[in-house]
């Protein structure tokens, strides 16, 4: 009997609470996805480095999942109170009808089994479904073909969905029943007759209380600028509370003045059903605002992660080309007693290997000694200096190369060579922070001095192409050839790119130097180190789809979240408005004017916490491309349509089907 009833029971609450349940697949769904990541090599053809990439991103979506574990447990728990709290007084016919609270806790439990099963297995099969085209972004990410198209089904990830949302509903049977325990039968009987108590009366309080809101946003936006985001000390926490309490202040404020604010346009607060409509949402903010002010937070997350996540990728990838000009760049440090040795290419020949057999282009410069840090430069500048700045320019040492060094590597990229007079320099830099910074030294200064020498700049620009294959941006000045005699010698390098009819070079390469230098013990190498073109884009590829699906992962989850937990609580609020519906038919309100109401009412609740949300977002990016801007200039128009396009889609989504839900329960109801 308890089966049937629980059975029953869950069919109406699919019905009626569609949302509940499409939120419960789609957790279910997006954890199982990005938890198969690890499995998608066998559809891919990868390399070793490539299959490790994906190794460690599944490693690190595990503790990711954890907490995303946890963000949808807290939905599911605080979807299934609302459930409940819509219930009362059907439970309390229950128990009116002699049903024991432990039984009324059994019906429960099948309830919630029954929900938990659905929602896994229609969840797992969209998940297997949306993995197989996961696949298919990860290799257009990798630049590598399909293998062969393959079903692929990642028991671990399964297993693991299972685990967590089992453990997730073991907690919800638990509530329940400990909330059936507190119940009194007076109280679920008389549940919806209960009126709600207003917090804030006065509207002298409130005005008081909204404008110490935007006192205590404020100040987060200026501790969160100053300060930045790389940097956790007392100044980032003190803005993550300010803002925090600001923006609780800000939603409780509005239950107090928001009507009276409307009242004094009579036009507009008489018009239709707007008194209807503005009583009811000044009800709804006052004994919400609590849970609208973690939904706001939450959505500053989902689109903070999701624009600047998807900003860093575009960012890496767009700075990588003009980082890495050369398939590999060899360096040896000059020490002392060793200046008599010769190039790396010099060195290499000593033991009969010879660049000329896999290269056709390639260049051995030399690094001199400057005796200057990139802060000389930037100090010169008329330009406001950040903290960050200084410290990144303070502790970059300048570098000095030839001009005909230069121009040979020019050559070699068939970029645009230099001609310097005697007492010219120029500056090479490919830090894009920076840009300002060095063009403002260029034209209001434009002049160092080396070994006591004075040079002036020998254009109204500096040079941004790279001179090396580097992972870390480097500034270098470029002087004549006769005025380096003098300088020391610090950096051997040797820039080479290979030749296009070898295969697989870089494994001949380092055969060969594995056999002729490295197994012999007694030589010295040509080269301390080197960096390798292919190598710079592997290690790329992995940070650009880590932080591309982190960001993914984390804001469509926060995003699907907030608006849940919106959803669930307006077509709760229209349950327990049907009374007052049915009166307004009464009195003649048509169903087109009860309808614009139950839309204008939905709108204005989804658009509230959306509006502060994106209002801190913005402050929240613009502090975040300082960051951004270390491995290239962020595209605030594409990541912000990329955001919105996502938006729009689960936030436009989300609120039709809450609207239609609403009116499909009122109309029903009339």
């Amino acid at each position: 009997m308890y089966s049937k009833l629980s059975i029953k029971n869950v069919r109406r609450s699919v019905r009626d609470y569609t949302i509940y349940f499409l939120t419960l697949t789609f957790g279910v769904c997006i954890f199982y996805v990005f938890n198969s990541i690890e499995s998608q090599h066998t559809m891919l053809k990868i390399s070793k480095s490539q299959y490790q990439i994906l190794k460690n991103l599944a490693e690190t979506m595990n503790y990711i999942s954890i907490f995303i574990a946890v963000t949808l447990g807290f939905l599911i728990i605080y979807a299934n109170t609302f459930l409940i709290k819509r219930r009362k007084k059907e439970l309390g016919i229950y128990m009116t009808l002699g049903m024991e609270k432990g039984k009324i806790s059994r019906i429960l439990f099948y309830e919630t089994i029954i929900i938990g099963i659905v929602s896994l297995a229609v969840g797992l099969i969209l998940g297997i479904f949306i993995s197989q085209g996961l696949s298919v972004v990860t290799a257009k990410m990798f630049e590598v073909d399909l293998k062969s198209f393959q079903f692929i089904f990642s028991s671990s990830a399964c297993l693991k969905t299972i685990l967590y949302f089992g453990i997730i509903f073991l907690l919800v049977l638990f509530l329940n029943s400990f909330t059936i325990t507190k119940y009194k039968l007076i109280n679920l009987i008389n549940a919806n007759k209960k009126n709600e108590t207003l917090k804030v009366k006065k509207l002298g309080v409130s005005v008081v209380l909204f404008i110490i809101s935007l006192i205590f946003i404020g100040v987060a936006y200026y501790l969160i600028i100053i300060n930045g985001m790389l940097d956790i000390n007392l100044t980032f926490t003190l803005s993550i509370v300010f803002g925090s309490i600001g923006t609780l202040l800000f939603f409780m404020s509005l239950s107090g003045f928001l009507l009276k604010m409307v009242q004094t346009n009579k036009k507009l607060y008489l018009k239709n059903l707007n008194i209807f409509i503005l009583r009811q949402i000044n009800s709804k903010i006052n004994t919400t605002y609590i849970s609208m002010t973690f939904i706001c937070l939450m959505l500053l997350i989902a689109i903070g992660t999701l624009s600047t996540g998807m900003g860093i990728n575009n960012a890496l990838t767009k700075n990588l080309k003009n980082i890495t000009p050369y398939d590999v760049s060899y360096y040896r440090v000059i020490t002392e007693g060793e200046e008599q040795r010769g190039n790396i290419d010099e060195e290499l020949r000593k033991h009969n290997f010879n660049i000329d057999k896999y290269s056709d282009k390639y260049s051995n410069i030399v690094f001199y000694h400057s005796g200057l840090s990139c802060f000389d430069i930037v100090k010169e500048s008329n330009l406001k200096i950040t903290d960050e700045i200084k410290n990144t320019s303070e502790n970059m040492k300048i570098h000095i190369i030839k001009q005909s060094d230069y121009n040979k590597l020019m050559e070699q990229l068939n970029k645009k060579t230099v001609n310097l007079k005697k007492d010219e320099f120029a500056i090479q830099c490919n830090i894009p922070e920076m840009k300002e910074t060095i063009n403002d030294f260029i034209k209001n200064k434009g002049q160092i001095e080396i070994d006591g020498k004075t040079y002036k700049h020998f254009e109204n620009k500096y040079v941004t192409t790279s001179i090396l294959t580097e992972r870390r941006s480097l500034t270098t000045i470029i002087l004549p050839d006769e005025k380096i005699k003098d300088l020391k010698k610090e950096t051997y390098v040797l820039n080479a790119n290979y030749r296009n009819n070898i295969k697989n070079c870089e494994e001949k390469i380092y055969n060969e130097l594995q056999d002729k230098i490295w197994d012999k013990h007694n030589i010295k190498s040509p080269f301390d180190s080197y960096n390798l073109k292919s190598s710079l884009y592997e290690e790329n590829k992995g940070i650009s789809i880590t932080v591309s699906y982190l960001a993914i992962y984390i804001g469509v989850v926060f995003l699907i979240t907030s608006v849940a937990i919106l959803s669930l609580q307006q077509l709760s609020e229209s349950a327990d408005n049907i009374m007052r519906y049915k009166l307004l038919k009464k009195i003649g309100v048509e169903d087109k004017m009860i309808n614009k109401s139950i839309f204008s009412q939905t709108a204005i609740y989804f658009i509230m916490p959306l509006f502060l949300a994106i209002i801190h977002s913005v402050v929240g990016i613009n502090v975040a491309n300082n960051i951004v801007v270390k491995f290239g200039k962020l595209q605030i128009l594409t990541t912000t349509i990329f955001t919105a396009i996502i938006i729009i889609i689960v936030y436009g989504g989300y609120f039709l089907a809450t609207y239609m839900g609403s009116k499909s329960m009122i109309n029903k109801a009339k």
